[in-house]
């Protein structure tokens, strides 16, 4: 048996095949035009998602703010401040917060960096948002197409893959690292390259890849990982030969023994670890473990349950939002499983999806009486109880069921004769899925979007030149797992007067710091958890405050309190001798600190 490379199956490389891959790509911008159209039509001002500025403690379902925030931080932080980005005071200040295990999709904020100084923070946001979908779709179109022999198939891969009610749903709440999925079809792209090429700078670019989407979110590693290691073990022990080689084997290959072709495949995938940990040695293992000996508050195993993938999402969306994959995908899957028979690749993909989907069904099924432990409980532990969303897992299954449809649908127009030979009859076929995925993906809805008032005020303290604190009220710290007061979308125009402020919303907190703002009789009264002391221990302790923590402004956010909150805290402010007011800005009230 000859033994050859994994390599791209033969095909002729032409003008036109290279301009149908072009259209391709084009095409899958179309759709991200045609899925994101509000946001697209309003590029420069609209942030995706629904913000609502009310007197109310009802949860934003859009967490834009945090994401945008992170963007401007990682570039504030690395340029100008020449700190670095994994801990911070510039949000729930004066506390020092670590941001290792924060979602802050430290890669976007670093390749994003140039183009928020050239074309703005809104439209650098919406493009990430926009190239998101676009590279997922191509990179999964230019994987699969190493594995199937119509370039239709591998299209509607794409297709399939990128733009799930999902990922629109995370999409629309500005998730910028659950929507770099792109890493996942990448990766294993990579990994082809190394079998194909046994060559060492092709395992370091993919353990330098791996350490990227570790950057990105510590969850895209994670899916990228439950995909690629049986991936490698199919492609290393159970399929030695691989796609055929364009090119001649060599005839030593024809010796080479099991145990060095096993040997070699070790060496190559000891060369991609020492490439991801190497790197990760530096950032950001160490301040993630540094950060984890914090009284981080554990994800119980009842709040897993709560964001598990119930079996009815798998279709339609769900009280958290719409997480399902459509019926189309599953429709496909069950008519793809008949068809397996001994085709190991579609097994392999198979028993992934399967995996997956179990770990998104979260810790446990209750039937009846009955609570059936699932393999999530066990994950969860191994996660130090921090990880609570187990419907997240759903995306690497959704790209395994996508390479199980694909390659079954590669067969299809193989062996059925009026498609294998009639190349319209392919093309009508695989429009119509198409057309059908868009459909049943619902992509022609209206994408929601905010557009976040602009206020002169902020821009005037940015071109002041000291760095003193803004109190604004109320004041809202929000968690993954808390949320104390209300406004923590206010870090939004953090970015623009660059000042330190108490609100502000992190993934991950200690425990102490959510508790002060709660307890403490002033804070307590600004986050709205209690009522304000007495006129005396009120009016001393702001002024304490304003003082210690540096305070140079206090705005007054009254659309976002009820009128007799409005009273109160104008009175407070009002007769504080430490503060003048400077004016009102539509619904903000402006206070700057006098100068002792």
């Amino acid at each position: 048996m000859i033994y050859r490379r994994f390599r791209l199956p033969p095909s002729h490389r032409t003008a036109t095949t290279q301009w149908v891959q072009v259209s391709f790509i084009l095409f899958y911008f179309a759709i991200a035009i045609v899925a994101l159209n509000s946001l697209i039509t309003h590029f420069t001002t609209a942030m995706p998602g629904v913000l609502s500025i009310q007197p109310s403690n009802q949860i934003q379902p859009s967490e834009f703010d945090i994401f945008y925030w992170n963007l401007w931080w990682v570039r504030h932080a690395v340029f100008d401040l020449h700190v670095s980005p994994l801990v911070t005071n510039y949000v729930i200040y004066p506390f020092v917060s670590p941001l290792a295990g924060h979602t802050l999709a430290l890669f976007w904020g670093l390749i994003s960096a140039p183009f928020q100084v050239v074309f703005g923070m809104i439209p650098t946001f919406n493009g990430i948002v926009v190239v998101s979908f676009v590279a997922a779709a191509t990179l999964m179109y230019i994987f699969v197409r190493r594995h199937v022999a119509h370039q239709s198939a591998a299209f509607l891969a794409g297709l399939i893959f990128a733009f799930t009610p999902a990922m629109i749903h995370r999409a629309s709440v500005g998730h910028l690292d659950k929507i770099s999925i792109f890493w996942l079809p990448l990766s294993l792209l990579l990994w082809d390259k190394v079998l194909q090429s046994r060559r060492w700078t092709w395992a370091v670019t993919l353990g330098v890849c791996i350490w990227l989407s570790w950057l990105t979110d510590f969850q895209q590693t994670m899916w990228v990982m439950l995909l690629l290691v049986p991936y490698v073990f199919y492609t290393t022990l159970i399929e030695p030969r691989g796609h055929q080689d364009t090119k001649p084997v060599k005839k030593l290959d024809t010796f080479v023994s099991p145990a060095l072709r096993l040997l070699a495949g070790l060496w190559l995938i000891v060369l991609v670890l020492i490439a991801f940990i190497i790197p990760s040695l530096f950032a950001p293992l160490p301040q993630l473990l540094e950060a984890n000996r914090l009284n981080y508050p554990p994800a119980q195993m009842e709040d897993t349950a709560y964001f598990a993938f119930p079996l009815q999402n798998f279709l339609a969306p769900g009280d958290n939002g719409d997480f399902s994959i459509g019926v189309l995908l599953p429709v496909l899957t069950l008519i793809s499983i008949p068809f397996i028979r001994r085709d190991g690749k579609r097994w392999l993909w198979f028993i992934i999806a399967a995996g997956c989907f179990l770990l998104a069904l979260g810790p446990y099924i209750d039937l009846g009486s009955i609570r059936i432990p699932l393999p999530y409980a066990l994950v969860h532990q191994l996660l130090g109880n921090q990880y609570r969303t187990p419907m997240r897992f759903a995306t690497p299954g959704v790209f395994a069921l996508t390479m199980l449809v694909a390659l079954t649908l590669d067969r299809v127009l193989i062996n059925i004769q009026p498609l294998r030979t009639n190349v319209k009859f392919q093309t009508l076929l695989v429009g119509l899925l198409s057309l059908l995925f868009i459909l049943d993906y619902r992509l022609l809805q209206s994408f929601p979007i905010t557009l976040m008032p602009d206020y002169q005020i902020y821009h005037t303290l940015a071109a002041e030149p000291d760095n003193s604190a803004v109190l604004e009220l109320p004041i809202g710290v929000r968690t993954g797992f808390a949320v104390i007061g209300r406004g923590e979308y206010l870090q939004y125009y953090q970015p623009i007067h660059q000042r330190p402020i108490p609100t502000g919303y992190l993934s991950r907190l200690p425990g102490e710091i959510t508790d002060y703002f709660y307890n403490d009789s002033l804070l307590g009264a600004l986050t709205l958890s209690h009522a304000l002391p007495s006129q005396a221990e009120v009016d001393a302790a702001l002024g304490n405050l304003i003082r210690d923590w540096n305070i140079g402004y206090v705005i007054l956010h009254r659309d976002m309190l009820e009128p007799g909150r409005i009273k109160s805290f104008g009175n407070l402010l009002d007769r504080q001798p430490a503060l003048e007011r400077i004016g009102e800005e539509g619904p903000l009230v402006i206070y700057r600190a006098k100068t002792p």
